[in-house]
C-alpha cells in the first residue's frame, strides 16, 4: 500500500508540474468541481429525505429548505466560476502555468476570495495586512508623502506570490507604486476578474456551502458572500504579473529596481528558498526594506519539475536572510489563511513577521550577478 501510495503522490506532483498552455485543464478543473458540489448536494438531499418522519419533525429546518438553499449556493458559486472559465479560455497563453486537479484548488481559491476581497475577510486581513502595510509605511511613508506632494516618483513595492492582489491593492492606496506576481493561473485570472468587475459587491458568491459538518448554526454554510466589498476605480488596480518570482526577476534590469519587497504567505512556496531570499537581495535596492509575513508550511509539490524542495527552519531562514539585509523587527504571530470563519474547526498558523533592511552584500547568481 506504501508503494501504491508513492505512485498516486508522483502521479499527483508530475500532473501540477508546468506544462504547456491548455486552458481545457482550467475548463475541466472547473467542471469537475461544479460537478463534485451538485453530488454533494444530492448526497445531503439523500439523507434529510431519507428520515422517519418522526425524525424530521425533530428537524429545526425543513429539508426541501435546506435543501433549496444549498442548490441556490451552489448555483452562485458556478455562475462565478463559469466566467472565470470563460476568462481562463479567452486568455493569450501562459508560460510556465501549472495543472491543477482535484477539488481543493477551486475550494480554496473561493476561500480566498473571501480573506482578500469581502467584509468578512477583515479580520484575517488586519493581522497580516496592516502589519506589513505599516512595515513599509514606517519605512518609505515619508518618500511617499513627499513624491504625494512634489510630484515625484513613488516607492516602488514588489509583492511575490501576491495572491488574489488585494494586499497590493491596498499598498499602493497608501501611495506605492505596487507590482504583484502570481505563479498560480487560477489566483492570476481572479485578480483579472476583480480588475474587469471592479464594482462593489459586483459579484456574489456562497464559498462555505460544500462544508456542512462544524456548523454553529443551521445557515452558516449557506452565507453569502458578495465582493468585492469596496469599489476599484478603474486603473487603480495595481499591475500583476504572471510567473514565479524567482524566474520572472532574475535579470540585470531588475537589480535595486524596488525600494520594498513585501511577501504574505509566501516565501515557503518556493521550492528553492535560498533563491528565493537571493533573489529577494537582487530586487531591493541597498537601504530598502523586505516585509515577511507568513508560515514555513512548505506546501507545493517537490519534484524535479520544481527543483530542489528545501524546508528549513525559521532559524536556518533567519541566517540566509542575514546574509543580505539586516532584520530590524521579528516576531511570532497566529494566524489564519482562508479560514471559514464560522466553523467550529480552524488550522492556526504560527506566522512569521519580519522587516530588514537591504544591505550592500550583492546577490551572488542572480541577474548574473558575480562575487
Amino acid at each position: 500500500r506504501a508503494g501504491a501510495g508513492a505512485v498516486a503522490a508522483a502521479v499527483h506532483a508530475l500532473s501540477a508540474m508546468a506544462q504547456p498552455w491548455n486552458p481545457a485543464v482550467f475548463a475541466d478543473l472547473i467542471r469537475s468541481y461544479i460537478g463534485h458540489s451538485v453530488r454533494e448536494v444530492e448526497r445531503v438531499k439523500r439523507n434529510l429525505f431519507g428520515l422517519s418522519d418522526d425524525d424530521k419533525a425533530e428537524l429545526l429546518w425543513k429539508p426541501e429548505d435546506q435543501v433549496a438553499k444549498m442548490k441556490e449556493a451552489v448555483k452562485a458559486n458556478a455562475s462565478f466560476l463559469t466566467a472565470l472559465s470563460a476568462m481562463i479560455q479567452r486568455s493569450p497563453p501562459l508560460e510556465g502555468a501549472e495543472h491543477p486537479t482535484g477539488v481543493k484548488p477551486v475550494q480554496t481559491l473561493l476561500q480566498t476570495v473571501t480573506r482578500e476581497w469581502s467584509e468578512e475577510g477583515v479580520e484575517e486581513r488586519r493581522s497580516c495586512f496592516e502589519r506589513l502595510a505599516g512595515a513599509v509605511d514606517g519605512h518609505l511613508g515619508a518618500a511617499a508623502a513627499a513624491a504625494a506632494s512634489g510630484g515625484g516618483p513613488k516607492p516602488r513595492v514588489l509583492l511575490p506570490c501576491s495572491s488574489l492582489g488585494r494586499l497590493a491593492y491596498d499598498i499602493q492606496q497608501r501611495g506605492y507604486t505596487c507590482i504583484g506576481c502570481e505563479p498560480r493561473a487560477l489566483q492570476y485570472f481572479v485578480c483579472e476578474y476583480i480588475r474587469e468587475h471592479g464594482s462593489k459587491e459586483a459579484t456574489t458568491i456562497q464559498p462555505f456551502a460544500l462544508s456542512t459538518c462544524n456548523r454553529f448554526e443551521r445557515e452558516d454554510h449557506v452565507r453569502k458572500t458578495p465582493f468585492p466589498e469596496v469599489d476599484i476605480v478603474p486603473g487603480s488596480f495595481p499591475e500583476v504579473k504572471f510567473g514565479e518570482f524567482t524566474k520572472l526577476y532574475d535579470s540585470p534590469a531588475e537589480r535595486a529596481a524596488f525600494d520594498a519587497l513585501v511577501t504574505a504567505f509566501a516565501v515557503d512556496t518556493s521550492p528553492n528558498i535560498f533563491r528565493f531570499v537571493r533573489t529577494a537581495a537582487h530586487v531591493v535596492r541597498p537601504g530598502g526594506i523586505w516585509a515577511n509575513f507568513g508560515p514555513l508550511a512548505y506546501e507545493t509539490d517537490h519534484d524535479d519539475g520544481h527543483g530542489h524542495g528545501m524546508e528549513v527552519s525559521w532559524e536556518e531562514l533567519r541566517h540566509a536572510v542575514s546574509f543580505f539585509f539586516d532584520v530590524k523587527e521579528e516576531g511570532f504571530v497566529s494566524c489564519l489563511n482562508a479560514a471559514n470563519g464560522r466553523s467550529m474547526m480552524q488550522i492556526e498558523y504560527a506566522c512569521i513577521f519580519f522587516s530588514a533592511v537591504r544591505n550592500e552584500k550583492p546577490a551572488v547568481g542572480i541577474g548574473g550577478t558575480e562575487a
